[in-house]
Formats: C-alpha cells, structure tokens, sequence
C-alpha cells in the first residue's frame, strides 16, 4: 500500500496562497533545502489541483517534476500538458488517490502537493495518511487555507517529529490516523 503525504509551506495563520493567489511571501535560508531531496526521493507520484497546475505553468517553461508521474486533478481538458509525465484526470480526485493507494510501497508515496481544495477533499475522505507543513513566519490574514473543506469536520492527529529550520521555519510531521473520534 502507498502512502500519501500532504507536503506543504504554510504561513502561522493557515495559509498557503494570500489573497491574490501569490506564493511571494514564502522565504528561506539560500542553500538551504529543508528536507526537499530526501522527501523527493521517496515520491514517485505528485498530486495537483488545477490551480496549483496552472500557477507553475505561469512561472515558466520549467516543469519542476520532469522525473515523477504527475496526476492534475481538473476538469478542464484544455490545460496545457507541461511534460510526457504529466495527465489530466477528471476523475473524481478521491476515487484516484484511492486507486493510486493500492499499488505497493516500491512506486513511492504519493505527494499530494496542492492546493488546499484537492487537499481538504481527500482530507475529508480519510485518503491523507501524512502531513507534512513547513510553517513560515508570516502572516498573512487571508487567503487560500491549507485544507478548503465543504463541511467541517474534527481529526485528531499523531504527532510524529518537529524540526526548527534556518529563517524561523517549524517543520511539523502528523500521520493522519485511519479511526478518528470526531468529538476531540
């Protein structure tokens, strides 16, 4: 079974985008990687939303996972395809990470790498098993949340590790446990 992990940056008041949609205010130390290359390393499929698609897509001819399978959760069959490893599916996003979960361990964890409606969907499916938030000192009072939810919901989480990073950024880790008591 493949685990996926929701790894993201986000700022002290919950955000991941402001209000503009910009990423601009994200910081950090030059050199430093933050744990990035060995994440990496242990993925062999991203999960995007079209949003977070079609923001990299602006940033330039550069597609930052050239070497992973990349799913972009959209409707829209219009969407430039950036790279041979990258495919457009409509299907329902839950019914995908359900379907991706079920390979084995060897193909790698699956990173569901934004943006924060994907994330809340298969967070309220119970399809996340890991977060992983970098936690930016900053805040920015309004924007994109971290987890975009149609309802609401209560999860307890395992806490797994934190680390302090250079530039004042908290990494926290959580696996998402599979029962959960929505009264906590």
């Amino acid at each position: 079974m493949r685990k996926s992990v929701y790894y993201f940056t986000m700022s002290l008041d919950g955000y991941i985008a402001d209000k503009n949609g910009s990423i601009d205010w994200m910081s950090g130390a030059p050199n430093v990687d933050y744990g990035f290359k060995e994440f990496y390393d242990e993925v062999g499929t991203v999960m995007l939303g079209a949003r977070t698609y079609e923001h990299m897509l602006k940033m330039g001819d550069f597609f930052p996972y050239p070497d992973r399978d990349v799913i972009v959760c959209s409707s829209n069959d219009k969407l430039k395809i950036a790279a041979e490893n990258v495919q457009l599916s409509s299907e329902d996003p839950a019914k995908t990470l359900a379907r991706l979960q079920l390979g084995t361990e060897d193909e790698g964890h699956i990173w569901v790498g934004g943006g924060g409606t994907l994330a809340g969907t298969l967070f309220e499916a119970g399809l996340i098993d890991e977060l992983r938030v970098f936690v930016q000192p900053v805040i920015l009072g309004d924007g994109t949340k971290a987890l975009v939810s149609s309802k609401a919901f209560a999860r307890a989480l395992e806490f797994q590790s934190s680390k302090d990073w250079p530039m004042g950024i908290i990494e926290l880790r959580y696996n998402v446990p599979k029962r959960w008591r929505s009264d906590i």
